[in-house]
């Protein structure tokens, strides 16, 4: 979040106006008026109200950084010149279509969160579906992914180890899909979400530690990559701010050439041999975990 210490006549005064227009509008986050309709961003909704003046609506999405979003119970917001408190209520779904980030979402409230948890969950299932879609529309046209095309080799990996065509496949389309997801939960809870976060877990003290991008760099170019052995790599960890502190976890499944419900794979050696990798996951993080598959309606927990 920008923060301005001397903030300019010119930001206050917008300021000021964006707190005023939204405290007009309705949950919905525009105006009750019959000029918008429920596909209107705010900011398409205000541009519509102020034929004569579109331009002060460019700083709809929050001034100096700062953005109105919150879930459908209202938030305190200050405006920048600090005169006090003011309310503005808007909805996740319309700060994803106006691209705004805001202050942490408040996830101890049970209602609230159930509501959040929905809207995450659509936007897991619309990326993973989208990733699946561009990935298969590069593959040669009339190819068939079957069990045998899909298990054939082709490479071999930094280790050497054998890179199978549904592995490389699963790859891109995980790519695909967290930069999708990426980018929706930048603008719906910032700072409250980590993608393909490194964590060690010891399960003899239940204690979850997060391993940073510089610490897991270093340990490989030392030549220390064992002891990275036993770590826990989800690729989406929903939290409260604090990465340790998980509220949903999600893992996307690319099957090849299978149309069966994705299962969790099973650990064949390590500290979780023979376990299952969502068992070990809701050990480690405290909440059942969810699978993410396309054309899959809803996430499996």
């Amino acid at each position: 979040m920008v923060s301005r210490a001397h903030p300019t006549r010119k930001s206050e005064a917008r300021a000021a106006f964006l707190v005023i227009l939204l405290a007009s509008m309705g949950t919905s986050g525009c105006y009750a008026d019959a000029n918008c309709t429920p596909a209107d961003t705010t900011h398409s909704c205000c541009v519509k109200n102020n034929p004569k003046k579109p331009e002060a609506c460019d700083g709809i999405e929050g001034e100096g950084g700062t953005a109105f979003r919150s879930s459908s119970t209202p938030q305190q917001v200050k405006t920048s010149s600090g005169k006090g408190p003011m309310i503005a209520v808007a909805t996740v779904a319309t700060a994803a279509a106006a691209g705004t980030a805001a202050v942490l979402v408040n996830m101890s409230d049970a209602v609230q969160f159930k509501k959040l948890q929905a809207e995450l969950d659509r936007v897991m299932e619309e990326c993973v579906d989208l990733a699946d879609r561009i990935i298969d529309s590069r593959r040669p046209k009339g190819e068939i992914l079957d069990s045998v095309r899909c298990n054939e080799e082709v490479g071999r990996d930094a280790n050497g180890k054998r890179v199978t065509r549904a592995m490389q496949l699963g790859n891109e389309k995980h790519q695909e899909a967290s930069s999708c997801v990426e980018e929706k939960l930048s603008r719906l809870i910032e700072g409250q979400f980590s993608i393909e976060q490194r964590y060690q877990y010891n399960p003899s003290t239940k204690k979850l530690r997060r391993v940073s991008t510089e610490e897991e760099q270093r340990l490989i170019r030392q030549g220390r990559k064992h002891e990275l052995r036993g770590t826990l790599k989800p690729d989406v960890v929903i939290h409260s701010g604090d990465p340790t502190q998980a509220r949903l976890v999600y893992d996307f499944k690319f099957p090849c050439g299978d149309d069966k419900p994705p299962t969790w794979r099973i650990y064949e050696q390590g500290p979780y041999r023979d376990k299952t990798q969502g068992r070990i996951y809701e050990n480690a993080f405290g909440v059942q975990p969810g699978r993410v598959a396309p054309g899959r309606k809803g996430v499996i927990r």
